[in-house]
């Protein structure tokens, strides 16, 4: 992993934690709709749109809402959401 890919990691790990302190992505697991390539849409995670060349988790959560997440934002979703409070800190 080169400079870069650690520092856009680090940064998308952030931007999950702060947007689950703030109730934007959901603590709990969801279900998982759908795993193919995206087509443009938004990431709920980093906030990027997701390309055709990359893989997009589609997911519901408790609430009904439609998450779209990056395969590398929901790896970190994952992680962060067993970790992050609801101060937005870990």
């Amino acid at each position: 992993m080169n400079l870069r890919e650690v520092i856009d990691n680090g940064v998308r790990q952030l931007t999950i934690r702060q947007r689950l302190g703030a109730g934007l992505l959901p603590r709990e697991r969801t279900i998982v709709l759908w795993e193919g390539s995206g087509f443009g849409q938004i990431c709920d995670g980093c906030r990027a749109p997701i390309g055709t060349a990359e893989t997009m988790w589609l997911l519901c959560a408790d609430d009904w809402r439609a998450i779209r997440l990056h395969a590398q934002c929901f790896a970190l979703w994952e992680e962060e959401r067993g970790t992050a409070t609801t101060s937005g800190s870990a």
